[in-house]
């Protein structure tokens, strides 16, 4: 799994300085925050803002049966920390495309999910992914505040768009965003959506979702109009985009 090992180390600082307080660990945090980001930003961030830790997988020649065996050996484990909110996982609609497969951890905090990943019985599992599967990349994302709207429940079509930033463009990208968010939110098909920057500005930079209750709904969302005009338009404001239709897996549901 390409979990890089910057980001891992600074997750495990991170967690000292929640646990422990350590002051020498606080300023080697401070040291190693996104270069980007202002003290202020990054410690709201760290403590409020809701955060998704996403694995992209592949599966193995012929071996997806074993991986979903293996999955449901690992699930109560992945289940039982408190600190995470909900873990959900998709096939992609299309089996040949890649990522095959999207699993999503939720957490209130930055700082929850550090605690979470730090965890020995967690990063053991994480560590073993890579015997399962073919290809694995890792990712962190913050909630941005561009646009929102939810349902209660699971959904079992989601609309994945990852997206990355034209080079110097963000702040024009999320302005068109901004000008656009209202159409792309508005009609009755789309049930839940919200948007999410990489927090190590790692490609892929934004992720999208776009949650529907049923295949008829995506494809009649793709062929309005205004929808076309933005999908259109993004090309130009992109650096780089593609887009995915997942479908809910019962994996990590309790039924």
């Amino acid at each position: 799994m390409n979990l890089k090992l910057e980001n891992l180390l600074l997750i495990i600082l991170i967690a000292l300085v929640a646990l422990v307080g350590c002051e020498k660990a606080q300023k080697m945090v401070v040291d190693g925050v996104p270069a980007d980001s202002t003290m202020d930003e990054t410690m709201t961030d760290m403590e409020a803002i809701p955060v998704k830790f996403v694995l992209l997988i592949d599966y193995p020649e012929g071996g997806k049966d074993a991986y979903i065996a293996w999955v449901a050996s690992v699930v109560p484990t992945l289940q039982a920390p408190a600190e995470v909110v909900r873990i959900r996982s998709y096939d992609n609609e299309d089996p040949e495309m890649s990522p095959n497969r999207l699993v999503e951890w939720e957490f209130n905090s930055f700082l929850d999910m550090a605690t979470y990943l730090n965890r020995p019985e967690i990063a053991a599992i994480l560590e073993d992914i890579p015997n399962h599967s073919s290809v694995s990349t890792a990712h962190t994302f913050i909630q941005r505040s561009d646009y929102s709207k939810d349902v209660e429940g699971d959904l079992p079509i989601k609309g994945v768009i990852l997206v990355d930033y034209p080079l110097g463009g963000k702040q024009a990208y999320l302005e068109w965003v901004a000008s656009i968010s209202s159409a792309l939110v508005a009609p009755p098909q789309l049930k839940a959506t919200a948007s999410y920057d990489n927090y190590y500005g790692e490609s892929p930079h934004r992720l999208v979702e776009l949650e529907f209750e049923s295949q008829e709904d995506i494809d009649a969302y793709e062929a309005l109009e205004e929808i076309m005009a933005i999908e259109a338009e993004l090309d130009n404001r992109a650096g780089s985009w593609v887009l995915h239709t997942f479908e809910l897996r019962s994996d990590y549901i309790n039924e």
